[in-house]
C-alpha cells in the first residue's frame, strides 16, 4: 500500500513539473514575438528616416534663380525640345522617375522639380547681363586693330549637296566665300578649313568622316588663283564635325595673330553637329582665349534644331548668327559682313556719312539686344512648359493631389513672371549702355 502511494506521488510531481515548464515556454514565446515585432518596427522607422528627402531650397529673387546650376536631368530633356513642343515624346518619365514627392508640401516639391529639371540660364544670362555695345571702327576711343585675321570654316557634309533657291548649297557657298575673302581689306589674313568632306553619311564611315577637318588655304593674304584652286579640292560627302573644326581654328588664327589683330572665325554650315562634339563650348573657349576670337556663323537652309545650336554657338563665341535660305539671302549677308569688315578703313569719309553709319550701327546693336532678350525668354518659356508637364504627370500618376498640383502651377507661374520681368530689366540696362556708347561715338566725330 505504501509503495502504491509513493508511486502515485512521483507521477503527480512529474506532471506538475512538466506543466510548469510548458507554461514557462508559452510565456516566453509572446515575449520573443513582442521583441521581434519591436525590432522590426525600429528597423522600419530607421528605413523611413533614410528615405526622407530634402531638396535644396530655391531662391525667390529672379537674378538668383537664373544663376542656379542647371537641373540634374536638364541637358537631355531640354535638348529634346529643339524643333518640337512639349509632348508625351519627351523623356520626362526618366527625368522625374526618382523624384520623391510623398508627404511633401508644394514648396518642397517645387524645390525638387527645379533641382531635377530647372533650365540652364548661364549662357543667355551672361550674354545679356555683361552686354557691351561694340561700335567697332567707328569708336575712335578704342585702339584700332592692325588687320583682320580671318579663319573660314566651310561645312562639306553630305547635306550641302542639296538644292535651295538659286542652286546647289555647296556651289553657292563656295562662290559666297570667294566673294567674302576677295572683298576683305588688302592687309587681311585669311585661311580656309573644310570639314566632313571624307567618307559618306553611313554609320560605317562615321569615324573617318568625323575626323575629317582639313586646311585648304593656309593663313595668308588673299590670292585669287590659289584660293579658287583650294575651293576645287573638296565636295559634299559625310558627317558634321563642327566642334572639332572650331577647336582647330584656334591654331589657324594663331599663325597670323598679333597683339592688335582682330581675330574672326567665319563659319558657313547647314546643320547641327553630328560627331558628338560640343560646338557651343568650343565657341566659348575661342571667345575667352588669348586671341579673343569673334565667332560669326551663317546657317544655310538650317532646320530648327540646327538653328538653335548654331545660334547658341555664335552667342557663346561673342559673335553674330545669320540665317539664310537662298542664294540672294546668302549674298546679301556676305555683303553685310564685308561692309562691317571694311569699316575700320573708312577714315576719310565725311563726318556726316560716318555719323549716319554710326546711327545705323546703333539700330543694329539694338536688334542684337532684342535677340539676346528673346533667346533668354525662350529658355524661360521652355522651362515653364517642361515644369508644367512634370506637374501634370505627377498629378496623373496620383503622386500629388489636384490641390497640390494647382498650388505648384501657381508657384511656377510666379517664377516665370519674375524671370521675364528680370529679362526686361536686363534688356533696358543693355539699351541704356547702347545709348550711352552711341553718344560717346557721335561726340568723338565732332
Amino acid at each position: 500500500m505504501f509503495k502504491h502511494f509513493l508511486l502515485l506521488l512521483v507521477v503527480t510531481c512529474c506532471t506538475v513539473a512538466c506543466s510548469n515548464k510548458e507554461q514557462t515556454k508559452q510565456e516566453e514565446e509572446p515575449n520573443k514575438e513582442t521583441t521581434t515585432a519591436s525590432e522590426d518596427s525600429n528597423k522600419e522607422e530607421e528605413k523611413e528616416v533614410v528615405e526622407a528627402v530634402t531638396y535644396p531650397e530655391q531662391p525667390t529673387v529672379a537674378e538668383e534663380m537664373v544663376q542656379q546650376p542647371a537641373g540634374l536631368h536638364s541637358e537631355d530633356l531640354y535638348a529634346s525640345l529643339a524643333g518640337s513642343n512639349v509632348d508625351s515624346e519627351l523623356p520626362m518619365g526618366s527625368a522625374i522617375e526618382d523624384l520623391v514627392v510623398e508627404d511633401l508640401e508644394a514648396e518642397e516639391i517645387y524645390n525638387g522639380l527645379i533641382h531635377y529639371i530647372g533650365a540652364d540660364y548661364s549662357l543667355v544670362f551672361d550674354s545679356l547681363k555683361n552686354f557691351t555695345p561694340d561700335y567697332g571702327a567707328y569708336d575712335l576711343s578704342k585702339e584700332q586693330p592692325s588687320f583682320k585675321n580671318v579663319a573660314i570654316l566651310l561645312d562639306s557634309s553630305g547635306s550641302m549637296n542639296a538644292q535651295v533657291s538659286g542652286g546647289v548649297k555647296m556651289d553657292l557657298a563656295k562662290r559666297a566665300i570667294a566673294t567674302y575673302a576677295s572683298g576683305l581689306p588688302a592687309s587681311s589674313k585669311v585661311s580656309l578649313r573644310v570639314y566632313g568632306h571624307q567618307g559618306t553619311g553611313s554609320d560605317n564611315d562615321k569615324a573617318i568622316s568625323c575626323s575629317s577637318t582639313e586646311m585648304m588655304y593656309d593663313a595668308n593674304t588673299y590670292d585669287q588663283a590659289s584660293f579658287e584652286q583650294a575651293l576645287t579640292k573638296f565636295k559634299p560627302s559625310g558627317w558634321t564635325p563642327l566642334a572639332a573644326s572650331i577647336t582647330a581654328a584656334y591654331e589657324d588664327l594663331k599663325k597670323s595673330a598679333d597683339d592688335k589683330s582682330e581675330n574672326i572665325l567665319f563659319v558657313v554650315s547647314d546643320g547641327i553637329e553630328t560627331c558628338d562634339g560640343n560646338p557651343i563650348e568650343e565657341g566659348r573657349k575661342l571667345a575667352n582665349s588669348d586671341l579673343k576670337v569673334k565667332v560669326n556663323i551663317i546657317g544655310f537652309d538650317v532646320d530648327d534644331a540646327g538653328q538653335k545650336q548654331l545660334k547658341e554657338t555664335a552667342l557663346a563665341g561673342n559673335g553674330t548668327y545669320y540665317t539664310v535660305n537662298s542664294n540672294v539671302e546668302l549674298n546679301d549677308t556676305i555683303e553685310e559682313l564685308l561692309q562691317d569688315a571694311r569699316a575700320s578703313y573708312e577714315r576719310n569719309f565725311e563726318k556726316a556719312k560716318v555719323g549716319y553709319k554710326v546711327n545705323m550701327k546703333k539700330v543694329e546693336i539694338g536688334q542684337g539686344i532684342e535677340d539676346l532678350g528673346s533667346s533668354f525668354m525662350d529658355v524661360s518659356d521652355s522651362e515653364k512648359d517642361i515644369l508644367f508637364e512634370a506637374v501634370s504627370r505627377l498629378e496623373d500618376q496620383e503622386k500629388i493631389t489636384p490641390e497640390a498640383a494647382e498650388e505648384l502651377r501657381s508657384i511656377l507661374d510666379d517664377r516665370h513672371t519674375a524671370i521675364r520681368e528680370y529679362i526686361n530689366q536686363l534688356e533696358e540696362e543693355a539699351r541704356e549702355k547702347n545709348n550711352t556708347k552711341h553718344q560717346e561715338v557721335i561726340s568723338s566725330l565732332k
